[in-house]
């Protein structure tokens, strides 16, 4: 069942995917790699405004995003996500997107780093603007 993009939804997923045994989770943060956006859309019920922010998102972020999710994942450590939820004075195309610690989880394999060595957490974070 897909979830909405929102902060329960994610912790859902999230909760789906670090409970998997360690053969599916192999299998999903493969998906995740090898075609982040039909990941996305497999796994949530994406509004039309959030499938064309994904599509639009330049190809080097949605890289780095998919690997950093997809080793956070494979270390059993959840991705701290944080929506706002949209107010009617906020603009729902306009909004700050907050991404920390994605370079350097993403970059766990290159750098031959043992991954239980690692320590860190991936944060996204959107918050939406004000119309003034």
């Amino acid at each position: 069942m897909k979830q909405q993009f929102n902060n329960h939804g994610v912790a859902k997923v999230q909760f789906r995917i670090l409970a998997l045994p360690e053969s599916l989770l192999e299998v999903e943060v493969n998906a995740i790699r090898q075609n982040f956006l039909s990941w996305m859309a497999a796994n949530f019920a994406l509004t039309t405004s959030q499938k064309f922010q994904l599509m639009t998102m330049p190809d080097d972020l949605q890289e780095t995003l998919s690997q950093a999710i997809a080793n956070s994942y494979e270390l059993g450590q959840a991705v701290q996500f944080f929506k706002e939820t949209a107010s009617k004075d906020d603009q729902p195309d306009l909004k700050d997107i907050v991404i920390n610690g994605a370079e350097s989880m993403a970059e766990l394999n290159s750098q031959g780093l043992r991954k239980a060595d690692f320590v860190g957490q991936l944060a996204i974070n959107i918050r939406y603007k004000v119309s003034m």
